[in-house]
């Protein structure tokens, strides 16, 4: 059942031709053979589906016709409690004889020869609270929402009178985020090579949707030239770290005296004088110290050479004998450890018998050097001089013929990328210039660092053919390290690490749902990518290796992840995309009327939300705070925009006690995304509360009406309110508008960068509104509260849909439905906590199960 499989061997490379041609060519190759086995996917022993061009996904949704799909008991149901509503407050003006908007009601009473579309357009309309009219009875707030309850158990009692299916899934390619955070939990450096690929394509609200990730021929060539970068920066060869290799032969030694020049470029000191170099050492370590010279007669015998450094401290000391006349000399050499960075070494020949003790003896005269003598002694360096034909071996008892200088000997572990040796756990044995065992040590390293990067377990026959790349690569002369590197190259373009598949192991049998779970290193890597866009760790592979990933310890799993600082991914990837905080990167506000809404301010915004919701979530809040928090995290730049004393840290917890901001509804990022570049927007605004905080979608304008600032002008001095008000004498307008408006001037205290006013070109601000329900307020303030005390359960359904939608990476179906009404039921008595809803997701059959089509021979 489960045997369609194509394998993709990497290609050798010939490295002294480059390896970049070669390793491009293998993985086009390998992600052709992607593209053109259609619906068939390669992986080790499966297939899946990948993504086709973006397409409409909302056409996979569609649930069947409650004509073919309600059942007797369902009709009962929807005849005693939704339709008395119906004909009390729709009929009337939707019926066989009077239908209003072409549309007639009376199928409703039987639920027969009623189309999906039709039962939905009036779910949406009525939910949205456009129907009925303003100037007809409406439905008291309890009773509209039964009605929509009515209308929902109607349209969806077929799918949750069974156990529904858990759907499938395409095979996912990982997105920009993804590759990202990826590359950096592999091998511990945020190199962010994806920042380079084109944008992602959004389906379902989210860019981690496998039906639009698709693989472009640019995105190919991207992900290549990723590959490549990525390898030669998270491990290199030793023989390319830098070393200090410094030789000055003696007409360029620096002497600070007055020394004389021999017939052999031999410097000659007096016993006042003494040497130096400076250097800059790359790393901390050991550094080899050689010294040629020695005393100018037999008689003075051996002297001591002290090395110290500018402050005079003794670093090491040895001896020089007669240095032999003519050009000989005698040599020491010692080792010292030297810090990173610029020293200056110092040589001073100790003509008499003192004690030398390093780190203790002191040599006070060093440390008087004129900075204006150094340099004009530097300038003068190398420059031609004629030697000395006499020089007076009692006068110049000393002579320097040259130093060397040479290190680290080791270079220090953190010279290296922070997982070199976990990369490179083993080199191969090397005697001259021939290296030995090339393909057994290779295989050593490459197992654990493929079951690492592929996020599960890998053959040894999926692992030879990259270990035949290293060693093919050192028998065409590369080192052992660079064939690794080629052979990483090759990994990272790899499909097993560039998409998420979820196939069935070979003797998986599905349920008599069609559904099959998921094996515990694809549940472990759905866990991973939902709570931290990013690859497993290792005790989340650990215990899949053990198959240990029961509920219990997915739910334990839940709360240790999200308590890691990679559960930020949750913010800058689901709430971001959730409340549309990536739309602000683009957003523009007059600079004249608001001369402070800069980059820096827009970052301050996002961050500022992205914090209140990781709030919520780490401490497992009631959703409800998202409303009503009284409290924000601001930094210098965005409490001045607020008008807040602070002077704590950047973006520390703040009160907003005696403030009119609450909740998420006086967020700059939110206020300032719902307005146009120059005033406010209460559509935008309304528009945005309805969608995001009550999962309710505004109906789509009909079609010819013009924009506001098309319509006709209510006057030279209009308010916005007044301007909207002759927008909505339309009526094909004023169902919607009216609904929208009225939340969106609630938020009108707010100007269209987020701050606060109470008035606006000299007249008072009118913040002032009404719910569907009738009951009014005035300001985001009173808004945000009314709608914490009614619409909790409205903003849980949305963000348990947004969370699973984002979770499983695909368009929600009717099936899933259930699911949401399962996780509503399980964390409505703990008041809707964030934390809870990311839990019950994670352990919903949706998340953790997958349905396969036998007759299609794929999911």
């Amino acid at each position: 059942m489960f045997d369609q499989t194509i394998v993709i061997r990497p290609f050798y490379v010939q490295p002294d031709r480059g390896f970049s041609s070669h390793v491009r060519f293998a993985a086009r190759l390998s992600l052709l053979v992607v593209l053109l086995s259609g619906l068939g996917f390669l992986s080790a022993g499966g297939q899946g589906v990948v993504a086709a061009p973006p397409v409409d996904a909302t056409q996979t949704a569609e649930p069947p016709p409650p004509s073919e799909s309600a059942a007797p008991d369902a009709l009962a149901n929807w005849q005693a409690t939704g339709l008395p509503l119906m004909q009390a407050y729709c009929v009337d003006c939707h019926n066989e004889d009077v239908q209003e908007g072409g549309l007639d009601l009376s199928p409703f009473e039987t639920l027969s020869d009623l189309t999906t579309a039709e039962v939905k357009r009036v779910l949406e309309m009525v939910r949205f609270g456009a129907m009925p009219p303003e100037d007809y009875d409406t439905p008291e707030i309890e009773e509209r929402k039964s009605l929509v309850a009515s209308l929902e158990a109607t349209m969806y009692s077929s799918t949750c009178d069974l156990t529904p299916r858990a759907g499938k899934v395409t095979v996912r390619r990982l997105n920009r985020s993804e590759y990202n955070n990826t590359i950096r939990d592999l091998f511990g450096l945020d190199l962010r090579p994806a920042d380079r690929f084109p944008s992602d394509e959004v389906g379902a609200g989210f860019d981690n949707n496998g039906d639009v990730l698709s693989l472009s021929p640019m995105l190919i060539e991207k992900l290549i030239e990723a590959a490549e970068f990525v390898s030669q920066n998270v491990m290199i060869d030793p023989a390319d770290l830098p070393e200090l290799r410094l030789e000055l032969p003696g007409d360029q030694l620096p002497i600070y005296g007055d020394p004389k020049i021999g017939r052999f470029s031999g410097r000659f000191v007096d016993r006042d004088s003494f040497a130096w170099i400076d250097l800059d050492a790359p790393f901390d370590g050991q550094y080899r110290i050689d010294v040629r010279g020695g005393t100018t007669s037999k008689s003075h015998g051996k002297a001591k050479v002290a090395i110290c450094d500018e402050q005079g401290k003794l670093l090491a000391s040895d001896e020089l004998d007669y240095f032999g006349g003519g050009g000989s000399s005698d040599s020491m050499q010692e080792t010292i450890e030297l810090t990173q960075g610029k020293h200056r070494l110092i040589f001073v020949p100790v003509l008499d018998d003192r004690k030398l003790v390093v780190g203790e003896t002191s040599f006070e005269s060093v440390t008087t050097m004129d900075p204006e003598r150094v340099k004009t002694i530097l300038a003068k360096r190398g420059k031609p001089v004629s030697p000395d034909g006499d020089i007076d071996s009692d006068s110049y008892p000393f002579m320097f013929r040259s130093f060397r200088v040479s290190g680290p000997r080791e270079h220090p572990r953190d010279a290296y990328p922070p997982k070199q040796f976990q990369i490179v756990r083993h080199v191969a044995p090397k005697k001259r210039d021939r290296y030995s065992d090339v393909a057994k040590t290779a295989m050593k390293n490459l197992q654990p660092l493929m079951k690492q990067v592929f996020r599960g377990p890998v053959s040894d026959d999926e692992v030879r053919p990259y270990a035949q790349l290293v060693e093919q690569s050192v028998k065409e002369g590369a080192s052992f390290h660079r064939g690794t590197q080629i052979a990483l190259s090759a990994i990272l373009v790899s499909p097993r690490f560039l998409f998420r598949v979820e196939t069935p192991p070979p003797d998986s049998q599905p349920n008599s749902f069609g559904d099959i779970p998921l094996s515990p290193h694809q549940l472990a890597t759905r866990l991973s990518y939902f709570l931290w866009s990013s690859t497993p760790d290792q005790t989340l592979l650990d215990q899949a290796d053990r198959n240990e990933l029961d509920l219990e310890r997915l739910k334990s799993h839940v709360g240790r992840m999200l308590a890691d600082q990679k559960a930020d991914a949750l913010a800058t990837d689901f709430a971001a995309q959730w409340l549309g905080l990536r739309n602000l990167v683009e957003h523009e506000a007059d600079g004249k009327r608001f001369p402070t809404f800069d980059q820096d301010l827009k970052s301050a915004m996002v961050r500022e939300t992205e914090l209140l919701f990781l709030h919520i979530l780490r401490n497992n809040l009631s959703i409800s705070e998202f409303l009503t928090a009284d409290y924000t995290f601001v930094n210098e730049t965005l409490a001045e925009h607020y008008g807040l004393t602070f002077r704590g840290e950047p973006f520390e917890k703040v009160s907003l006690s005696g403030t009119p901001r609450r909740g998420l509804l006086s967020h700059g990022s939110v206020l300032t995304l719902t307005s146009t570049p120059n005033r406010t927007s209460p559509v935008l605004r309304g528009k945005w509360i309805l969608e995001n905080v009550l999962g309710t979608k505004a109906p789509d304008p009909p079609a010819g009406v013009p924009e506001l600032d098309d319509a006709k002008a209510a006057g030279e001095n209009a308010t916005l309110r007044e301007q909207l008000e002759l927008h909505r004498q339309s009526p094909s307008c004023a169902s919607c508008h009216r609904v929208m408006d009225q939340l969106g001037f609630g938020l009108d205290d707010y100007d269209a960068i987020g701050q606060y006013r109470t008035e606006e070109g000299g007249k008072p601000i009118d913040a002032s509104g009404a719910l569907p329900d009738g009951r009014s307020f005035n300001g985001g303030a009173q808004l945000s509260g009314m709608l914490a005390e009614t619409e909790v359960e409205g903003l849980a359904r949305t963000l348990a849909e947004r969370l699973l939608t984002f979770a499983i990476g695909r368009e929600l179906t009717p099936d899933d439905r259930c699911t949401i009404d399962e996780i509503l039921e399980h964390t409505r008595g703990n008041q809707f906590r964030l934390a809870d809803l990311v839990t019950e997701v994670v352990t919903s059959r949706q998340f953790r199960f997958q349905t396969f089509d036998a007759d299609a021979g794929s999911r």
